[in-house]
């Protein structure tokens, strides 16, 4: 069984949007919340429970890190219904029920602070320039969130509004043709995230681990302004009304738009993301009520500029971010993580035999 990927929260237009609420639902077993420090081994711990139990056959989602995708935010093994995340900012969560369903777990008493003492004006200095780095950054998303208002506005003049609408209400007949099977296993009734993400690596995708074994799969092909998510919102007032099951996926820059929706119940996905065509699919053409003779291509190069400079931003604040954790790595005490997370490890083992 894969895992699943995708990230809850996001660098984008509006700054650091987070849809963390939804890593696990009210009625868990167990919520792991993680405190510490950069470099004090919180992903390798997730990592190495996640790996074990997808061994063990369960599935597992990874949540990973907008600003550096090769760490994890955050794991759930759904079946278990248990979670371990990280707990400290800019995702800062804490227990709805302590002590009862929720753990912290304070790593932070495992630094030897009189070795950490040594080096105060270098951690400062680089959360300094970590945080000017990310001001940077999300100026220039906003900046881009303005030229992309831009074309939109001008590309609406060569939308065939009718025909779109027509299609959408076929599409929506279509897809609500099928019978439904009621779906109990989700936590959540409507889960809302990012399958993709601005990060320092650039733009990262992992659509297609979200859409592995999806009986239907229709993916929309057309342009910025012409219609994409506001034909997917029309299918999730759909599932709304008819109380179905649906994970919705955000667009990573601009999160009030929506490019991504999986609906449970009907075993069906529809998509603007690429990725989609990657699976078998039905092809919805939004290409044929576009007249792309109105797009005004200097718009796309500085959207796409402004983007450029935001991901170089974003290395930038990686880089910082990577000072502090060489600092901070030689300071912990690594054999009383490994404690904890083999602690961890036991009480979710003894969860699934109970």
């Amino acid at each position: 069984m894969n895992i699943r990927r995708m990230f809850f929260g996001g660098n984008t237009a509006d700054g650091f949007h987070s849809f963390h609420e939804y890593v696990i639902g009210p009625n868990r077993k167990r919520f792991y919340i993680l405190k510490g420090m950069p470099g004090g081994g919180k992903s390798s711990l997730m990592k190495k429970i996640g790996i074990y139990f997808k061994d063990k056959g369960y599935g597992v989602e990874f949540h990973h890190c907008p600003s550096d995708p090769e760490s994890i935010d955050s794991i759930l093994i759904e079946e278990l219904g248990v979670a371990i995340a990280d707990g400290t900012a800019p995702h800062v969560m804490d227990p709805i029920y302590p002590g009862l369903k929720d753990r912290i777990i304070d790593l932070a008493q495992y630094i030897d602070s009189d070795k950490l003492n040594k080096d105060e004006d270098r951690i400062i200095k680089a959360k300094e320039e970590n945080k000017k780095a990310y001001t940077r950054a999300f100026s220039y998303l906003r900046a881009a969130r303005n030229i992309y208002d831009l074309i939109v506005k001008n590309n609406s003049k060569g939308v065939d509004f009718e025909g779109l609408n027509k299609r959408t209400l076929s599409l929506v007949e279509e897809i609500f043709s099928v019978e439904a099977k009621e779906y109990k296993s989700s936590p959540f009734q409507e889960r809302h995230g990012f399958s993709t993400a601005n990060t320092p690596a650039g733009f990262v995708d992992y659509t297609d681990t979200l859409l592995e074994g999806i009986g239907r799969i229709y993916y929309m092909d057309s342009d910025i302004g012409t219609g994409k998510s506001t034909l997917i919102k029309r299918i999730l007032y759909e599932c709304q009304m008819r109380d179905y099951n649906v994970e919705v996926y955000h667009n990573s820059t601009f999160p009030e738009k929506i490019e991504t929706l999986i609906i449970k119940d009907l075993n069906t996905c529809i998509t603007s993301n690429v990725k989609g065509r990657d699976f078998p699919h039905i092809l919805i053409d939004l290409r044929k009520y576009f007249d792309e003779k109105v797009k005004n291509t200097a718009d796309y190069d500085m959207y796409y500029l402004l983007m450029k400079k935001a991901y170089e931003s974003l290395a930038e604040a990686k880089k910082n971010h990577a000072i502090l954790e060489k600092i901070y790595v030689p300071t912990v005490d690594y054999s009383k993580i490994d404690e904890v997370r083999e602690k961890i490890l036991e009480e979710i083992v003894e969860l699934a035999n109970s």
